[in-house]
């Protein structure tokens, strides 16, 4: 048998068709029955239609429309030989990739007054990394100002639309600014959440070998270099982009959704849930917190003022009112800095969830892309067959029924009273679809393989995103225990020092009388 051709047996069961070889899908969640795909031309080159070349995707859902294939009223033709069109590219094999050893640090934030341009800020970006494509293992600082930063952000997206790009700061939940864009607490929250931006990217293994990291993280002549990357990114379409409206459908459903994405979104949803509550509940804490800093201030100054009335321990009373503040000050530290490191990377967190979300949202969009394709593709046969056989009706499987469809003899009635030249008109439509159907068939197929790659990468990036999570949590936790750990260390030495001072008022003696017995 040819290597161009697959052999077809008609089994008497069911009078399905089977293939004789097999294609299987390392990573379809389908049995093995289920992995067999049929094409409805297929079925219908079975009725002695002449052969038209099948699309048998390599790895992909199988459409509800094309699981099963009903019994034909015709006796079908005992074989059948189909040129098989091969797979244009084969799945990404699945594997751990390290990302190199990497570095950045963003320091030393300076405003800038520009004429045009107005006052913006610029921070010092140092890398050190193991890269190989970096012109060396410790580059040049240089300045970038946040509008740099969303280039980057922006041009990855485009470079790398399967992977998880992480989120800028204050891009996704604006109730997050607080004060002045100037002000040096929003200056400090930006920097910290640039430099998980940026940390997110030294962890990527693709992300990190960019040529738009590499530009953004060492280049003197960014201006030009940045303008020169973006039209080296290329921007491909297909034929997917012109169906109308009513063939690609943001709101359709996918027809055999893939538990393993599914999984997926149900493990970021409820890691969402969970921290969503986190953040609900520190609100309360935070809010006890203060509630407790504004008592110990009133307790100081209640204190304060019985140190007017009590003349003989002014001084020790003083003093114990100014630790009272000193105590309610750190405490205020402390809330300051559990907001500035562990509130603000549970928002990164959340950021970093919708952005994984968008990935899996695209992924599903690939494959209903390929569903839609293969059942535009079913109807321009069904009426190529049409066209080409008017004397005969085909079901909504594509085989042979026999009779007329109504509105196939209505529009030819009408034609032959217009004076048509019926066959030359059949001979034009047929060559247009003829034409249609091959145009489709490798769209179908170029669809399959683009589908099947980016759900390849998009478990390459799932692993990305749980070792990111692990490592981000973790750091969040550590910097909540250490601030709360100082805090108590130096309330300790706080209340230390007025210890000596509230002892010596035992030996104080009042001005009012005393009992002598």
């Amino acid at each position: 048998m040819s290597e161009d051709y697959v052999e077809w047996d008609v089994h008497a069961t069911n009078d399905a068709l089977t293939p004789r070889v097999e294609y299987d899908d390392p990573l379809s969640q389908f049995s093995e029955s289920e992995s067999r795909y049929y094409s409805p031309y297929v079925v219908a080159a079975a009725q002695n239609t002449p052969p038209l070349p099948p699309i048998i995707p390599s790895s992909s859902p199988i459409l509800d429309s094309m699981d099963s294939l009903p019994t034909s009223t015709t006796p079908p033709t005992p074989t059948t030989k189909l040129p098989f069109v091969p797979p244009k590219s084969k799945p990404v094999e699945l594997g751990k990739i390290e990302a190199a050893p990497m570095d950045i640090a963003i320091s030393d934030p300076q405003k800038h007054q520009d004429a045009t341009q107005g006052a913006f800020i610029t921070y010092l970006v140092t890398t050190n990394t193991q890269v190989e494509h970096f012109h060396s293992s410790t580059p040049r600082p240089v300045r970038r100002r946040y509008q740099d930063f969303v280039w980057l952000h922006t041009t990855l997206s485009l470079e790398y639309p399967a992977c998880i790009i992480p989120p800028l700061p204050e891009k996704h939940r604006l109730e997050y600014i607080k004060g002045d864009r100037f002000s040096s607490e929003f200056i400090q929250r930006r920097q910290l959440s640039l430099q998980w931006f940026l940390d997110r990217i030294a962890r990527h293994p693709s992300l990190q070998k960019s040529q738009c990291t590499r530009i953004f993280l060492e280049s003197n002549d960014f201006k030009n270099d940045k303008r020169a990357q973006v039209l080296n990114i290329p921007h491909t379409t297909s034929i997917i982009d012109s169906i109308s409206d009513t063939l690609v459908n943001a709101f359709a459903k996918l027809k055999k959704p893939d538990e393993r994405f599914e999984d997926m979104k149900d493990q970021i949803s409820k890691l969402e849930d969970n921290l969503n509550t986190v953040e609900k509940l520190y609100y309360r804490i935070n809010k006890r917190q203060l509630d407790l800093q504004n008592d110990y201030t009133s307790f100081a100054n209640s204190i304060q003022g019985l140190s007017a009335l009590e003349t003989n321990i002014t001084n020790s009373l003083h003093q114990f009112a100014e630790t009272s503040k000193a105590y309610s000050k750190a405490m205020k530290d402390m809330t300051d800095v559990e907001e500035m490191q562990f509130l603000n990377e549970i928002h990164e967190l959340l950021a970093y969830c919708h952005a994984a979300k968008d990935v899996l949202k695209a992924r599903d969009q690939k494959q209903l892309d390929f569903e839609e394709l293969s059942v535009y593709l079913h109807q321009t046969v069904q009426l190529r067959d049409r066209t080409q056989y008017p004397g005969r009706k085909y079901n909504d499987r594509g085989m042979a029924a026999g009779g007329l469809y109504i509105s196939d003899y209505v529009t030819d009635k009408l034609n032959e009273v217009r004076g048509v030249n019926m066959e030359r008109a059949r001979r034009e439509k047929l060559g247009k679809l003829e034409l249609r159907v091959k145009e489709l068939q490798d769209e179908v197929t170029k669809a399959n393989d683009d589908s099947n790659a980016f759900s390849n990468q998009v478990i390459k990036e799932f692993e990305v995103f749980q070792k990111t999570k692990m490592l981000e949590l973790k750091q969040g936790l550590l910097a909540y225990a250490d601030c709360h750990i100082k805090f108590f260390e130096k309330g300790t030495e706080i209340w230390e020092k007025v210890l000596p001072v509230l002892e010596s008022m035992d030996g104080i003696k009042g001005d009012g009388p005393t009992d002598n017995n």
